[in-house]
């Protein structure tokens, strides 16, 4: 019944609120491009959007989404399947858009490691050198608009990385949207003892067998997708088609893809080491170093950030001058796909404009 009645009241929601924005969407104007990351050699792909004709740029209206574990930014954050553009969700309400993928994501530079075996190398892209990617994009970004702040919005270990990087530079960033973030539960269940991360000999090593990166599917991505929502129908929380939509436009961006099959997506596995030391009680950063206004945001089933993980984010954010903890209902990892997406968009638009 609470589904049901969830339901409506999204539709409904959606319908009045955000309908007349729907139908007097802006005219964007998208700008891809590449520019240097720290290390030399290194190019990241970074996409601009936004209203055409825009001439303002502030500390206020820049924002920087950050992309997670396996899927690059473009799908991540612009899907061109029917409304599904958060990118252009934020254009139509005055907001400059950027995002980028890190290194040997999407469109960026790829290491030998990543056109190798995977056992042949460790995991690549590790957090302390993907948060100078990170940087490199907001340095540039502050640069191009003449501006001293942006907004960075992380999804998964995009929250992640986001948080790390702005634990350290505070002073570039106005405001932090950590969406679904692992942070520190030292049992976690899915990413910690137990897991497949886990070196079965060593219980407190990373299972290094690993690689350097795995292959991601459409079938195991909606296989994880559809193991958090927790009805038998799936179309009660995603639209017939967004997860095939995604999946198509996120093998786009790897070259190789196609001469496998199925078709795979090749994801390093850097994220998983450092997730694994976070989620064995061993961090990486503290989020009592951030020092700006920061939304922690999960949907209810998501099981790769759990309660514990936010709550304990929420605890040691003590020198964050405003922090607030928004969950979203009937949801999972994957809100931004899912039917109560616009209430989600909405809550943190309403952040940001606090």
């Amino acid at each position: 019944m609470r589904l049901i009645v969830r339901s409506l009241f999204s539709a409904l929601f959606s319908l009045c609120v955000f309908g007349l924005a729907h139908a007097a969407q802006v005219k964007s104007v998208t700008n891809d491009y590449h520019i240097d990351a720290a290390e030399p050699g290194i190019k990241l792909f970074v996409r601009q959007k936004m209203a055409e004709g825009n001439t303002q740029f502030t500390d206020d209206n820049i924002v920087l989404f950050i992309h997670g574990a396996t899927a690059p930014s473009t799908c991540d954050f612009d899907l061109g399947f029917k409304d599904y553009s958060w990118a252009d969700w934020m254009i139509d309400r005055g907001y400059v858009v950027y995002m980028f993928d890190k290194r040997n994501y999407g469109y960026s530079s790829r290491e030998k490691a990543m056109e190798e075996p995977p056992a042949r190398n460790k995991p690549v892209s590790r957090s302390y050198l993907v948060i100078r990617d990170i940087g490199a994009v907001v340095d540039h970004i502050r640069a191009k608009h003449k501006v001293q702040k942006v907004i960075l919005i992380g999804w998964s270990w995009g929250a992640m990385t986001g948080g790390y990087y702005t634990s350290l530079h505070s002073d570039k960033v106005k405001k932090l949207v950590m969406y679904a973030p692992a942070y520190a539960l030292p049992v976690h269940t899915n990413l910690g003892p137990g897991s497949g991360l886990q070196n079965k000999r060593k219980p407190y090593e990373f299972n290094y067998g690993l690689g350097a990166y795995r292959l991601a599917s459409l079938a195991a991505n909606t296989a994880r997708w559809d193991g958090e929502i927790p009805v038998n129908d799936k179309l009660q929380y995603r639209e017939a088609g967004v997860a095939e939509a995604f999946w198509a436009e996120c093998l786009a961006t790897d070259p190789t893809s196609n001469t496998r099959n199925p078709p795979s997506l090749r994801a390093p596995n850097g994220v998983l080491e450092d997730t694994f030391m976070q989620a064995t009680g061993r961090r990486i950063w503290n989020a009592s170093s951030i020092y700006v206004p920061t939304l922690v945001i999960a949907g209810e089933y998501d099981t790769w950030s759990f309660p514990e993980d936010r709550d304990s984010l929420l605890r040691d954010l003590t020198n964050a001058p405003a922090k607030k903890h928004v969950l979203i209902r009937d949801s999972s990892h994957f809100t931004l796909f899912e039917k109560p997406r616009f209430e989600f968009f909405s809550e943190i638009e309403k952040f940001l404009r606090e």
